[in-house]
């Protein structure tokens, strides 16, 4: 059979959504960054041991005392291996994809339980989803949105909507019919039906979805990484391309804490939330017998004044700390005055090596830096886009001859910074009479 090709016909799209639809990228673009940026900006902005003590806290309210004190260790270890900021933008990402994830997925999966036509039209879609390689999503992702946080976040929303759909849908197909019918005949409207019947009896079918859609967001942190989202993500991708086990098991270790901390407070977040889970508490908080304490919850109220009184210590110090630090610049040497560029390196020791020797000398000079790990088309094409102002690693012009011949009229040769050299091939001592490439040929 003659190959059938429809890549072409893929890129050409991409190529007519880029042209005629950039206007609309770019502000999706701006609000996910706003909101990971909001996010990032509280959780990250304060204190590490004071905010490992409002997750302590939150953890205490929703499973118990013990929960709570074991919270606050495995934050504390994420603060003492030196990941704090990474973890807290890894964080970030999830909580921001898994909220649009759950705002778009449960009223799908409502919609799919109310209709067998809307049900078997998504399956296929949701099939699609929950199955295509999570890689894929970055391409366009990078093409649309360039690199950073919205690739990461958009692949998030697409790789972990399917469950959220799928348990929103099961657990509302799962009520008993003759409830529904009861509560038709006493003249309930098919909207209270919906809110007061449904979804109260499938709220722990549903919680398990969520919790399940926050598991797979978290599971993307690498894929994100790559894109250049930063975070754990970026860590681990680094950990891995330069085959650092140490950097790898540090960073493995803060996901796997982060994962434990949010399995175990969505499920808690169900008994909460759900009559059927807060009668199950309630019955193994008496039998716990002697060991009550350990199961200890504060009330809502005492809770939350544990939050607010630690928010605001943190935000006090941070406020503080961003006074005394305020001055710390010299007038001479402030010559960016704060000004961003973003900087980006593949992950090569030349590139790592000069791209780190420009981040210290442009700090010295006042501007902010932040620097991004990426592979050569991801990088490539952020150039391109503006997203990242300059890399100091091409490998022109045979090596990254795509790459530039792709995005060279949004690029800018700066010139080289170490030459002359050239690509040269090596080959053993007694190997003779092979002095170029040309002399190869038919030497296999």
């Amino acid at each position: 059979m003659p190959r059938f090709e429809f890549g072409s016909w893929v890129e050409d799209a991409v190529g007519w959504l880029q042209t005629h639809l950039g206007w609309l990228f770019d502000f999706v673009n701006s609000v996910l960054e706003g909101m990971y940026e909001g996010v990032n900006s509280v959780l990250g902005g304060g204190e590490p041991l004071l905010i490992a003590g409002i997750f302590a806290v939150i953890a205490c309210w929703l499973r118990g005392l013990l929960p709570g004190v074991l919270a606050f260790v495995g934050f504390a270890l994420i603060d003492s291996l030196g990941l704090w900021d990474d973890a807290m933008a890894t964080l970030s990402l999830v909580i921001v994809a898994a909220v649009i994830t759950v705002v778009l997925a449960v009223p799908l999966g409502v919609w799919a339980a109310k209709s067998k036509r809307v049900s078997g039209a998504i399956r296929p879609v949701l099939d699609v989803m929950q199955t295509m390689p999570a890689f894929v999503y970055l391409i366009p992702g990078v093409m649309f949105f360039g690199v950073g946080v919205t690739p990461g976040v958009i692949a998030t929303i697409v790789f972990a909507m399917p469950p959220g759909v799928r348990m929103t849908e099961l657990g509302i197909r799962q009520v008993d019919g003759e409830l529904v019918e009861a509560a038709e005949a006493f003249g309930t409207s098919p909207k209270h039906t919906l809110t007061r019947v449904q979804l109260p009896l499938a709220l722990p079918t549903i919680m398990a979805g969520i919790n399940q859609v926050i598991m797979l967001a978290l599971s993307m942190v690498v894929i994100g990484g790559m894109a250049g989202a930063g975070g754990l993500g970026e860590k681990v991708y680094a950990a891995i391309t330069q085959l650092q086990v140490g950097l790898a098991a540090e960073s493995g270790v803060a996901v796997v804490i982060l994962a434990m901390y949010l399995d175990r407070m969505t499920g808690a977040l169900n008994q909460r939330v759900s009559p059927l889970g807060r009668r199950a508490a309630a019955k193994a908080a008496a039998a716990a017998g002697r060991l009550k304490f350990v199961h200890y919850k504060p009330g809502t109220a005492i809770a939350a004044v544990g939050v607010v009184v630690l928010a605001l210590v943190a935000g006090g110090m941070n406020f503080a700390g961003s006074k005394d630090d305020s001055g710390a610049t010299t007038a001479a040497a402030d010559v960016g005055k704060g000004k961003k560029i973003n900087l980006g390196y593949i992950p090569w020791d030349e590139g790592i090596a000069s791209t780190y020797l420009w981040k210290e000398l442009l700090e010295q000079r006042g501007y902010e830096t932040d620097i991004k790990q990426l592979d050569p088309g991801p990088l490539y094409s952020g150039v391109a886009r503006g997203d990242i102002d300059f890399q100091t690693d091409a490998w022109l012009p045979t090596t990254h001859k795509d790459y530039w011949d792709k995005n060279a009229e949004n690029l800018e040769d700066l010139g080289s910074w170490y030459g002359p050299t050239s690509l040269e091939l090596t080959v053993p001592s007694y190997v003779k009479g092979i002095d170029s490439l040309e002399d190869l040929k038919g030497q296999g």
